[in-house]
């Protein structure tokens, strides 16, 4: 059945139902009987990525002119000019590479509540809203309190959900690299507005619980910084600035233990400053400052040659990352890269040779990272790989005249090959599976190159096919979306296919505007309009597809989760005639529900872009639904929270739209459920035609009418 609500004492009861109920809509067919799960099971069983093609651990022995690689668990071994791979002997002895203290992590958007010192001595633990230092393995003496002034609302030592979500903190307490001093968060949580969720919704009694939770427009918690010294055991306020909605994030030592780097950020996010603060005055001083006329990236890359005082920064100044040299006491030394692309990643940094090496999406295909180096004054750059493929896991001889590398692409299973540095493949250290796809019975999956909505960019989709297809046949379709912002949608490496084709459906991605990878003005597109261009781009992508004789135009399918959900849901509301079935999982249905930063960050506030707020909204959109849409929510969700579905739910009931939900009573964002995959695949399918749900109750296998 659907909900539809004819009069207000029905509305009530449909809301309650929903509530209470597990599945407020159609019976689900559980997922193993579902036709061609089976299917689906042996391509899962099968593994549906490629393993084969790559190396492990990799030795360089210069003197003896080889170089040595881990295939599985064996070491074999090659010449560095070539010629036939040798299995067994022993690498040379390489001495492990330092990367330092693992920073403790707490769970997902939590700060972890006990870190230890690098000598071991001590462990900083944040209990009761405030900071104990208690001893070590190695042992530091008697416990030493840090703070005692915490209490409610006032959080030494760590911080809120949403500087853990957005701003990745996973810890809020830091020490130095010698032990002797311990920097944290002095954090006020007293301006941020609660929001109360229902636990425990599954026993006798309900716990609600408050979520620390700033929305789009609300006040923000004030964060601080502080640094104790444990010979003196004096608290030394940190200089952090003195904007109380700022954002303060990021927080590291110097490599030499002299000072304490953050980050700081207005709360419109348009500028971003490193800040070094003294740790034993406080003083603080800006080193350098990105602007933006939308919003600068949050957390650049940032590493530190062996002086510690020199180090490479990530830079947007010309719309796409390059790199530059700077100095914490001199400033800007160099101008490294200029690159009309984007950097992806640095590899290495060779301060003997004088060069930066690093990732760089300089392809014909902008997908594709390709390696490049750079000099370290800044004289120049190169680029190392040949040809249109995704190059990963680099490894750069010590001498710099050779490395190792993967090369492959969407529909080019991965291999593992042993580079000159003029590019040239000398050898290949593992070569592909064969034909992965083919062993498993589908076709090589599709990568498509189709116009954005704006008729001009280039945008990317893979398709992949079910087994035993046939052109000369129609297939239903079933995209699979997300397309928000700070996320990459799609990218090149190769994935032989979906276990969700052993359904007998076609599926499909893509990128759209307003992802990260393909520079400044494509991340922009979205600014101050989610839900318009991104979700354009999605309806082109499907309009392209649907061209092909084998795809079903009228019957297509999209679904995705978070983002996901909500690119589902706009994409229905606004071109309701090309998407006739959706699935959307966790979804904000309106930005002003979500959180400041995230939603800030690509909007501003409701008061600053109501018209924006409203046309990105599925609430304000909901008359528009035409199809058939199921909605899943978890009722613990403390990202998402449950009253965006519910808002939409709202809204479709009140006038009188049917659609289908189930919520999740003990699931968070991630909703982890057999009965989640098996609600979806018997909507998307039943809806399809290609399964039969017996009416409740029913002793048959009368089939739900089709969808016409």
């Amino acid at each position: 059945m659907t909900i539809r609500a004819r009069q207000p004492l029905a509305l009530a009861a449909a809301a309650l139902v929903s509530m209470l109920a597990p599945c407020a809509g159609a019976q689900f067919v559980p997922f193993k009987e579902l036709p061609g799960a089976d299917e689906v099971q042996r391509l899962q069983s099968a593994g549906v990525r490629e393993r084969g093609g790559r190396v492990g651990e990799v030795r360089w022995d210069l003197p003896g002119g080889a170089v040595w690689f881990k295939v599985g668990t064996d070491w074999k071994s090659l010449p560095l000019a070539g010629g036939t791979v040798a299995d067994g002997g022993a690498p040379p002895d390489a001495p492990a590479k330092d990367r330092g203290p693992r920073e403790p992590r707490g769970g997902r958007a939590r700060q972890a509540t006990h870190v230890p010192s690098p000598d071991a001595k001590w462990v900083a633990v944040f209990s009761d809203c405030n900071i104990t230092l208690e001893p070590g393995e190695k042992g530091g003496g008697d416990k030493v309190p840090v703070t005692t002034e915490g209490t409610g609302k006032v959080w030494f030592g760590s911080a809120d959900w949403v500087y853990g979500e957005e701003l990745d903190q996973n810890t809020a307490m830091w020490w130095s690299p010698d032990s002797t001093k311990l920097a944290y968060y002095a954090f006020d949580e007293r301006p941020v507005k609660d929001f109360w969720i229902l636990r425990d919704q599954v026993g006798t009694r309900t716990k609600p619980k408050a979520l620390n939770y700033p929305k789009p427009g609300d006040p923000n918690p004030v964060a601080k910084l502080e640094c104790y010294d444990l010979a003196s055991r004096k608290r030394v306020p940190l200089e952090v600035g003195p904007a109380a909605d700022q954002y303060v994030y990021g927080v590291r030592w110097t490599p030499k233990g002299d000072g304490i780097l953050f980050f700081r950020t207005n709360r419109r996010q348009d500028t971003l400053d490193l800040v070094l603060a003294d740790p034993a005055t406080g003083k603080s001083r800006t080193i350098l400052t990105e602007r933006s006329d939308t919003w600068t990236k949050n957390s650049p890359g940032m590493m530190f040659l062996a002086d510690g005082r020199r180090f490479v920064w990530e830079t947007r100044a010309n719309g796409w990352s390059n790199f530059q040299l700077w100095d914490l006491e001199k400033g800007k030394l160099a101008d490294l890269t200029k690159d009309p692309w984007e950097a992806d990643s640095i590899v290495e940094i060779d301060e003997k040779g004088g060069w930066l090496w690093y990732l760089a999406r300089s392809s014909e295909t902008k997908l594709n990272p390709q390696l490049h180096r750079a000099h370290l004054d800044g004289s120049g750059t190169e680029r190392i790989t040949k040809g249109d493929h995704h190059w990963s896991g680099v490894r750069i001889a010590p001498d710099g005249k050779h490395f190792v590398a993967t090369r492959e692409f969407v529909d080019r299973p991965p291999a593992t090959f042993l580079c000159a540095i003029d590019g040239r493949e000398v050898a290949c250290l593992a070569k592909p599976a064969e034909d992965r796809a083919g062993k498993l019975g589908v076709p090589a999956p599709e990568f498509i190159r189709f116009k954005a909505a704006d008729g001009v960019t280039e945008l990317y989709g893979i398709l992949w096919k079910p087994p035993g297809f046939d052109a000369g046949k129609k297939y239903p379709l079933v995209i699979d979306a997300y397309g928000g912002p700070m996320i990459v949608t799609v990218n090149s490496t190769y994935q032989p296919t979906r276990k969700d084709v052993g359904f007998g459906v076609l599926v499909a991605m893509c990128e759209n505007r307003g992802t990260p990878g393909r520079g400044k003005a494509f991340e922009d597109a979205t600014y101050m309009k989610l839900g318009g261009p991104d979700v354009d781009d999605q309806a082109a992508f499907v309009k392209e597809l649907c061209k092909r004789g084998y795809v079903d135009a009228k019957r297509v399918a999209i679904t995705g989760h978070s983002y996901g959900g909500y690119m589902t849901l706009m994409c229905m509301l606004r071109y309701p005639d090309l998407y006739p079935v959706g699935v959307a999982g966790a979804p904000p249905t309106d930005w002003r529900q979500y959180d400041t930063i995230y939603t800030e960050r690509t909007m501003r506030t409701p008061e600053e872009n109501e018209a924006g707020y409203d046309a990105g909204s599925a609430v304000k959109q909901a008359r528009n639904l035409k199809g058939r849409v199921l909605l899943l929510h978890g009722l613990v969700d403390d990202n998402v929270h449950p009253s965006n579905t519910m808002a939409l739910a709202d809204a479709w009931q009140r006038n009188d739209i049917p659609f289908e939900m189930m919520v999740f009573p003990t699931s968070d964002h991630g909703i982890f459920s057999p009965a989640e995959e098996s609600a979806k695949w018997t909507f998307i399918l039943r809806n399809f035609g290609m399964v039969r749900v017996p009416p409740l109750g029913a002793a048959g296998d009368e089939a739900e009418r089709p969808m016409d």
